[in-house]
Parts: C-alpha cells; structure tokens; sequence
C-alpha cells in the first residue's frame, strides 16, 4: 500500500470513526478508536517527513511536488483529535484530574494548529490575513484569546475593542467565504474535464485543489483555536473553584457578628462574667432590654417570630412611606339612556372606521422598503 492509499483511508477512518460515531466522545470504545487513529497518524508523519523526506526545510511552495502537497495536513488532523481526546472514567475517577489532564489534550492541539498554520506558513500557501495573526502572538504556540484579533486585555470590555474584534471576525468570515466558493469552482471545473475526458493541464488543475483545500484548513484551524481557548478558559476557571469553595467554608465557620455567641474581632475574652466578686467591671458592655434585641433580630434576615401585630406593623409601614397607596382611577359608569354620551361613542367609532379605511393594515413603519 502506498503512502497516498494509507492517508486516505486514515483520513475515511476518521470520518467513519470520528465523526460519525455513535459513541459518546468519553466512552472507552471512542476514546480507543481515537488512540488507535492517532498512532496510525503519527507513524504515517514520521514516515513522510523522515523516512521518504518529502518536505525539507526553507522550500518553498514551488519546489513542493503536487502528490506531496496533500501531506501538509497531516498536523491538521492530529490537532483535530488530540481536541477530542480525553480521560475516560475507568482511568481516573477524580473530575478534578480529569480537567487538568483535558487541559494538557487542548493544549497539544492548539500547537499542533500552530505548526500545521506555520508549515503553510513557511510553504508560502497561507493568506496574509492569517499569517498577520501568526505573526501577532507573543507567544507563537501559546496564543491568548485577546490576541487573536489584536485586542488588549484593557479593551476586552470596551466598545471599541468590541467593535475591532467583530471587524476582524466579519474580514475573516469573508476570507473563508471566498476560500470555499474558488475551491467549490475548482472541483467543478475539474469534475467537468473528467466527464468530457480531457488530461490537460490535469496536474496544474489538481494543484491548485490541494492548495484551496489547505487555504480552507488554515481558516478552519484558526476557528478551532478560538474554540478552544475559551474551551481552556473556562475549564481552567472551573479548576480554581474549589479552591475558593474551601475559603468559603473556612469563613462560614466563623461565628457570625450578630450571632448570640456576641462575636467581635477584638482579643478580649467575652466569655468571662461582665462583674467581679467585689463589684469591679471586668469588661464594657451595654445595657439592652430583651424587646429591643428581638426588634433588631425581626429587622434583619433571621427566622425569628414577630414582635408586633398585623395592624401595629400596616401603621409603621404607612409612616415610612412603604405602601403604596393609590392605584389606576375606577372607569366611570354611564348610563345606556344617556342620549350624548352614546352620541359621542358613535362618532368615536364612525373616526376609526374612517381612520382603518384610510390607512390599510401594514402601510405603517415598512422598514425603509419604500
């Protein structure tokens, strides 16, 4: 079998397998059949790149054979899985470890995007839009979310950042647009040679597919990094809250400050008597009848009972304005009898009669359709 038919039936198994199967993505039969996908892959990569040593460094784009061209891919679709691969439960049974190692997979396929979008890169096939976004990151294979469309942090929040960043993404969507449609235009034209059995200029023709199908690949690489660095913000997010869930226990064992325990932050003990046996005061204190203690407790937010009655809490309401009094006016009565009353009903209704008949249903706002 040649290397050509490996990849093509390793690119099949992935449609068949990957996409199209009836596992769930962190079931043992997926998550096997995405391993044993990889390493056919990865044993294919370094068969290409070492051992028939299709590619060489510094080459450019037209000293890359037509039959080569297909190869660039190959980091493409590693990235693609390796964003699907994850620990599966007979593994580890911890959720926590089960993020941390999901991290480290998004992480692999984010660099392997990079390297696919630096080959191309390098091969002189990727567009300037895409390579000005290369170029931007700080990092190469450690990319940010704010630098993918060239936003700093300190105007992530603000309009002008916002309207940049959807700029950048409406340019980009266009780019892909029309990636696509010279691709669907190629293969048309190709499909029509096949049909009329014509071999000229068939490599040029194929050439310029393969080219196309990677421009497609680049655009769709960069989506995916988007994805999934938001994917990794938010797991990393998630990790850290245990952490905080911990502070706050911590801080719930506390007494709280009106609590009967008489919680203070001060050092002095407030367990020991307020008199000594001679009479001397051995801490301050204030005195406080037990009424007024239950009317605190009532204001706030406890589960204590009432200390008042219904009528004495309406009329303490009514004195701090808490009541709303009023409300829409009662329509007034008319009697049927009443001769000029149903006259003016009458001509109310003939003015919206007149009015309907003037001004046709939807003739209104049209939305500047003229």
């Amino acid at each position: 079998m040649s290397v050509r038919q490996e990849y093509t039936l390793l690119l099949r198994s992935i449609k068949v397998k990957i996409d199209e199967s009836t596992f769930r993505q962190n079931s043992t039969e997926f998550q096997n059949e995405l391993v044993n996908i990889i390493g056919k892959l990865l044993s294919l990569k370094d068969k290409v790149y070492h051992h028939l040593a299709l590619f060489s460094d510094n080459e450019s784009l037209d000293d890359i054979s037509t039959s080569s061209l297909e190869f660039l891919s190959i980091d493409y679709y590693l990235a693609y899985l390796c964003s699907k691969k994850q620990v599966v439960s007979t593994q580890i049974n911890d959720d926590s470890s089960k993020n941390r190692m999901k991290l480290k997979f998004l992480e692999k396929s984010v660099q392997l995007y990079i390297q696919f979008l630096i080959t191309l890169q390098e091969s002189e096939i990727l567009d300037k839009y895409l390579a000005k976004k290369l170029d931007a990151f700080e990092e190469t294979y450690k990319p940010r979310l704010s630098e993918l469309y060239n936003v700093t942090v300190k105007d992530q929040n603000d309009m002008a950042g916002a309207m940049l960043k959807r700029q950048q993404k409406i340019e980009g969507f266009k780019n892909a647009r029309a990636v696509e449609a010279q691709l669907k235009e190629l293969e048309k034209r190709i499909a029509v040679r096949e049909d009329v059995d014509i071999d000229t200029n068939d490599d040029e023709l194929l050439r310029e597919i393969y080219i196309q199908k990677l421009k497609v690949l680049s655009y769709t690489s960069f989506n995916e990094i988007e994805q999934i660095l938001y994917e990794s913000e938010l797991l990393a997010n998630f990790l850290k809250e245990p952490v905080l869930q911990e502070v706050k226990e911590d801080n719930e064992t506390q007494p709280e400050e009106n609590s009967t325990g008489g919680y203070t932050e001060r050092l002095e003990t407030l367990n020991k008597p307020l008199l000594s046996k001679t009479g001397k005061i051995l801490r301050n204190f204030t005195l406080m009848d037990k009424k007024t203690q239950l009317q605190k407790k009532v204001k706030g937010y406890g589960q204590y009972g009432p200390t008042m009655t219904v009528e004495e809490f309406l009329e303490k309401e009514f004195e701090e304005g808490r009541v709303l009094q009023g409300g829409e006016e009662q329509p007034e009565e008319h009697d049927s009898d009443d001769d000029e009353w149903l006259d003016k009903e009458t001509y109310k209704a003939r003015e919206w009669d007149e009015f309907k008949e003037a001004n046709q249903k939807g003739s209104g706002n049209t939305i500047n359709r003229g």
